[in-house]
């Protein structure tokens, strides 16, 4: 290591000294100031919410050092939550402690996404938009919405099924994927994950007992908690990529706009994989979500929200055993051969 770098790097280490210090200290006084409150005012599932980002970051990258500057600068970025807010007469502490976790999630998943930029934009997939369709199609059925009388309801119901089907036929045949068929298929993936974010946030703070057992209860909330935490970097990341194109108030769709709106076109096109899926985990991702999202919907063994997300995070963990099931297969059959 030269000189300079060993300079910098005691530099930093010297900051990130000071910097713990600093929060400690705080962070001291505002458990000092909640102990001494009647009122309970850090809730207990910000730290499961605050695990599942840490998770994802540990998973996106492996060094923990970038991690814990990200927790530093978040936790110091956090501490505005206790600036007087505009037009607010009588500074309450315990409220802008109740606000001050939310601040430092906030920064948090921010300063994650614009570390990891190119890391989130994952790579799309058949398969993927499939398993989004068929997880839509299983939410529309479940919440109710067909029992709906308006116009507005059949509307969207009628436009969602459109693109299910789209991307059912990319999914079980092998047609070109063309540059227009992959902005709309990435697209499409967009919405589905925003309307899943909106209904996951929703559910996930408005959560009420789901079964008899206290044990289990407290469990699924830890377990819902952790799994937003988990998704929010990508429900950031979906939402750029969709209010781009939502139209400015000052010049609506002007040449500027239209510029932003063709370079994200370009971002969907890349991140949807040319490459096709095959038609038998096609099949597979049908017969596996079909059957689980139709036995919840039968016995509701847990919120459809909570299930959805199960599911995306642990179905690829179900194409790759089945690779590995495959390629045992093969080399035992190549060795038995005489």
């Amino acid at each position: 290591m030269t000189k300079k770098k060993k300079t910098k790097y005691n530099k930093l280490n010297i900051l990130l000294i000071l910097g713990g210090i600093f929060i400690a200290a705080i962070f001291g006084y505002i458990i000092f100031c909640t102990h001494q409150s009647q009122k309970n005012l850090l809730s207990f599932t910000t730290i499961p919410l605050i695990l599942g980002i840490i998770f994802e970051n540990r998973r996106l990258s492996t060094d923990w050092k970038t991690i814990l500057i990200k927790v530093v600068i978040s936790l110091v970025l956090s501490f505005f939550a206790f600036l007087p807010a505009r037009g607010e007469r009588n500074y309450s502490l315990e409220i802008h402690i109740e606000m001050w976790p939310y601040f430092f999630i906030v920064f948090f998943v921010i300063a994650s996404v614009i570390h990891h930029d190119k890391k989130i934009i994952p790579q799309l997939t058949e398969g993927i938009t499939l398993l989004q369709s068929i997880s839509i199609i299983y939410w529309i059925i479940d919440i109710g919405f067909l029992n709906f009388k308006n116009i507005f309801a059949y509307t969207l119901i009628v436009v969602g099924l459109i693109f299910c089907v789209i991307s059912f036929i990319h999914a079980f045949s092998y047609i070109k994927l063309t540059r227009n068929s992959r902005l709309f298929l990435s697209v499409w993936s967009s919405i589905i994950m925003i309307v899943f974010a909106v209904d996951h946030i929703y559910r996930v703070y408005n959560f009420d007992y789901f079964v008899d057992y206290k044990i289990l209860n407290d469990g699924l909330n830890i377990l819902q908690y952790f799994l937003l935490g988990v998704s929010l970097i990508y429900i950031f990341q979906n939402a750029f990529m969709l209010f781009t194109y939502l139209p400015d108030r000052s010049s609506f769709y002007g040449k500027s706009k239209m510029n932003d709106i063709r370079k994200m076109n370009e971002t969907h096109i890349k991140r949807y994989a040319v490459s096709q899926t095959k038609i038998t985990d096609s099949l597979l991702a049908l017969i596996f979500t079909a059957g689980i999202y139709f036995w919840n919907y039968k016995y509701q063994i847990m919120p459809r929200h909570t299930l959805i997300w199960l599911i995306f995070w642990f179905f690829p963990f179900v194409i790759w055993l089945k690779k590995i099931i495959l390629e045992k297969r093969k080399t035992t059959s190549s060795t038995t051969l005489p």
